[in-house]
């Protein structure tokens, strides 16, 4: 199918993320007036990138309203207040909200807008597409009371239950394994596993996913926190202090970095965690956030080691209020980051996460699940008495579908009639930063014999965390790098041998100490890693999607949890409590399952009325 809005490039042009020119059907242009960076309620925020942030997410209100898409955008025009070329902030969010389509693009400075608090604004012209028609299906293959979309945890906790009250059902999934994003490799000797997505659990505020461990047996590891932690400063020098303390800092640094870490687990409590509200908070990014309240660098640097290790993002691409949420949801800042009793990296499990998602998958009756079976396409019919899902070269047919899967990669499924523009809008504007582990295999526990406990944070590094991954009964020693956001991304584009070159360099300086040599390349076996950036099945990403400022204020907190006529939605990302955990993920299929049957329970009774 040819492309509504085609590129025209110079030789000098294609690398570049706009077009100096495009072409489209003139007959179907849409003109879009200056959309500015302001709340749904007229709020500005003082700082230039929110703004930004803002102005794009009114764009795409529009877009949607007029059942166009962003591939659609045939022109951009940019005006900007006080422009610094040497400062071009707007660059990268305008890069990622064109996801790699490229419209022309015009940059017009400008002294001042049409208001004084204005510092951002954006005109477009799209092109309107052809009218999306749902497809001719075959005959149904195959009838069940419900469809699950995705083999995960949520979808398999899902399938539990709704078979446990009686109901038919399938599950769809496109990968040839269960799992999701537990997903367990065993090492190239085959002594031991490493898991190449969600690793953690605890055993006292995770009820869900430690029944999980103790159903089928599997062996947990306590996470070593016994040893100093290193941090790596913006020069690139080491620091050590006690797992629990605060970084050796000057007395007046770790002041104010207590200070707002506190404030920052102070505002996330005051949250609710299930339908968080505060416009002020989602005006803004997280780190225009810090700085209105007076971070220095110091504490703007902290803070993006927080949100690199925990969504693979930088503080100035998130909503202050989506972040704050995601911390109180693992019950605060404080405790999701915790890798001792009650903290969201308390546990590991030797035999690998994935035994939880297997052990459910082998519980279900045969023929269940369907491997290696994409969803294509969702048919609702008018009356929403029905739903047709067409996958894998077969349709099936159901009274209901729970959909498991990640909001981006939602986009690749093809809906008829479309999702309420409230829902696209939600699932267009999740984004994930660049996220990834790899796991460094080495002869010895050479950090634990120079008293360090394997956690490391670094402003600077390849990777902006480690932690101790070892599995002491298999005799493997690993620890596990947390490659994320632009140095993450920066590693990735190395060749295999320079990455490990890479973290072996940054590990050397972590974990040296004086009068002791470190010869990482007579310690190091093995790497392994997998690019979730490559994953379609995922969404082009891990751990769990994140919204940019103004989405939760527009659309309210429950827009994504809502069923939508006999359309269910589940996953990490809708959960209220642990969300982006494997405890979140089996919490929001119990809660899609609970209404899938209530509503199927209240149809039965309606009709014998």
């Amino acid at each position: 199918m040819a492309k509504t809005v085609e590129t025209v490039d110079l030789s000098n042009t294609t690398s570049a993320y706009y077009a100096p020119a495009t072409i489209a059907p003139t007959d179907k242009l849409i003109h879009i007036a200056g959309q500015p960076g302001s709340t749904k309620d007229g709020v500005v925020p003082h700082d230039y990138e929110s703004q930004i942030h803002l102005a794009l997410l009114n764009l795409r209100k529009l877009i949607i309203a007029a059942e166009s898409s962003i591939k659609h955008i045939v022109k951009l025009n940019l005006f900007i207040v006080n422009y610094n070329a040497d400062n071009r902030k707007h660059t990268r969010h305008i890069r990622r909200f064109l996801a790699g389509h490229r419209p022309a693009i015009t940059l017009v400075p400008v002294p001042q807008l049409a208001a004084p608090a204005w510092l951002f604004e954006i005109d477009a012209v799209i092109a309107l597409p052809e009218p999306s028609v749902p497809p001719v299906l075959r005959s149904v293959n195959r009838t069940t009371d419900v469809i699950v979309i995705g083999a995960g945890l949520a979808g398999l906790s899902a399938a539990h239950d709704i078979l446990r009250a009686g109901l038919s059902c399938v599950v769809l999934e496109a990968r040839d394994r269960v799992g999701g994003k537990t997903w367990s490799t065993e090492l190239k000797d085959g002594n031991g596993v490493v898991d190449l997505g969600a690793a953690w659990i605890n055993d006292t505020n995770q009820s869900k996913v430690y029944a999980l461990a103790k159903r089928y047996g599997v062996e947990l590891i306590e996470q070593n926190t016994q040893g100093n932690v290193v941090l790596q400063d913006f020069s690139g020098n080491c620091s050590t202090f006690v797992y629990g303390e605060l970084p050796n800092f000057d007395k007046a640094t770790q002041a104010h970095l207590a200070e707002i870490r506190d404030m920052c687990e102070t505002d996330c409590q005051a949250l609710d965690t299930w339908r968080p509200r505060d416009t002020s908070l989602d005006a803004v990014t997280f780190e225009a956030y810090l700085c209105f309240r007076g971070a220095n660098e110091v504490a703007i640097a902290t803070a993006t080691v927080w949100t690199r290790a925990m969504l693979g993002q930088d503080p100035k691409d998130i909503s202050a209020l989506c972040f704050l949420n995601y911390c109180k949801s693992g019950g605060g800042l404080l405790q999701m980051r915790s890798d001792q009793k009650h903290g969201g990296q308390y546990l590991r499990v030797r035999q690998g996460t994935q035994a939880f998602s297997l052990g459910l998958a082998s519980s279900l009756p045969e023929d269940t699940i369907r491997l290696s079976t994409p969803v294509h396409s969702i048919i609702q019919t008018a009356n929403d008495q029905s739903v047709t899902v067409q996958a894998g070269g077969s349709v099936y047919a159901a009274r209901k579908v729970i959909i498991t899967v990640p909001t981006p990669a939602m986009k690749a499924i093809s809906f008829h009639p479309k999702l309420p523009p409230t829902k696209q809008l939600w699932i267009e504007s999740t984004t994930y930063g660049y996220y990834t582990k790899s796991m460094m295999e080495f002869r010895s526990l050479f950090w634990v014999k120079r008293g360090f406990c394997g956690l490391a944070q670094s402003f600077t590094g390849s990777a902006s965390v480690i932690r101790d991954t070892c599995s002491p009964n298999d005799q493997k020693y690993i620890l596990t790098c947390f490659m994320s956001g632009d140095p993450g991304q920066a590693w990735a584009a190395l060749p295999t041998k320079e990455r490990e070159q890479s973290l072996l360099q940054q590990m050397s300086k972590l974990f040296s100490v004086p009068d002791l040599d470190l010869d990482l390349d007579s310690e190091f076996i093995q790497m392994t890693t997998y690019e979730w950036v490559n994953d379609e099945w995922a969404g082009w990403g891990c751990p769990c999607a994140a919204l940019t400022p103004g989405v939760l204020d527009t659309l309210g907190p429950n827009a994504l949890r809502e069923r939508c006529g006999s359309l269910h939605f589940a996953g990490t990302e809708t959960a209220g409590e642990w969300k982006g955990y494997m405890e979140g993920a089996i919490r929001s299929g119990e809660r899609a399952a609970a209404e899938v049957i209530r509503s199927v329970n209240a149809g039965i009774v309606a009709s014998r009325l």
